[in-house]
C-alpha cells in the first residue's frame, strides 16, 4: 500500500505541477503573440516608410532628369546665339557695303572697286552665315509683324494690300530667331 500512496502522492504532485506549467505557457505564449503583433505593426510602418521613400526618390530623379535636359537645352541655346552681339554690330558695315553696291553702278570706271568690295561682302556674309545668319526675304511678302517693321504705307498696282513693295533696310535671323527686323514698305 505505501507503493500505492506514494504513486498517488507522485500523480498529485505532478497534476499541480503540469496544471502551472500550463498556466505559466499561456502567459508567455501571450506575451510572445503580443510581441509579434508588435514587431509585425513596426515592420508594417517600416515597410509604408520604405515605399514613401522609393516614391519619393524616383520623383526627385524624374526632377533632376528633367532639370538635366532644361539646362542642357539652355546652353545650347545660348552657345548658338553666343556670337549674337558680334553679328548685330556688323550689321551696319554690312548694310553701308549694300548701300555702296546699289551706287557703284552709277560710276562705269571703279568695276573693278565695285568687284573688290562685292568679294569682300560675300566673304563677310559667308562668314555669318557659316555663324547661323540668314538674310530675310521681304520683296513680295506678306506682312508678319514678327519679322518686319512698316516704314509706311504706299499706293502699289505689283502687289496686294498687306503685302511688302520694297525693302528699305535688310532684316536678319540668326538660328531662326529674328535678330533684326526688316525695314519695309507696305501695300495699302
Amino acid at each position: 500500500m505505501t507503493e500505492d500512496k506514494s504513486k498517488a502522492a507522485k500523480t498529485e504532485q505532478e497534476v499541480p505541477e503540469k496544471s502551472k506549467k500550463k498556466k505559466k505557457a499561456a502567459p508567455e505564449k501571450s506575451k510572445e503573440a503580443k510581441k509579434i503583433k508588435s514587431l509585425e505593426k513596426k515592420l508594417s510602418a517600416l515597410e509604408e516608410e520604405r515605399d514613401q521613400l522609393k516614391d519619393q526618390l524616383l520623383r526627385k530623379m524624374a526632377e533632376f532628369e528633367n532639370y538635366k535636359r532644361r539646362t542642357e537645352k539652355e546652353f545650347l541655346n545660348h552657345l548658338q546665339n553666343a556670337n549674337e552681339g558680334l553679328i548685330i554690330d556688323l550689321l551696319p558695315a554690312i548694310d553701308d557695303f549694300d548701300r555702296f553696291l546699289e551706287h557703284a553702278d552709277d560710276d562705269k570706271n571703279s568695276a573693278s572697286l565695285k568687284d573688290g568690295v562685292a568679294l569682300i561682302h560675300k566673304k563677310i556674309m559667308d562668314v555669318l552665315e557659316k555663324k547661323g545668319l540668314k538674310t530675310m526675304e521681304s520683296v513680295g511678302q506678306e506682312f508678319d509683324a514678327e519679322k518686319h517693321q512698316a516704314l509706311m504705307q504706299a499706293d502699289s498696282d505689283e502687289v496686294e494690300s498687306g503685302f511688302i513693295i520694297s525693302e528699305h533696310l535688310k532684316g536678319y535671323l540668326l538660328n531662326d530667331k529674328v535678330i533684326r527686323h526688316a525695314q519695309v514698305l507696305v501695300a495699302k
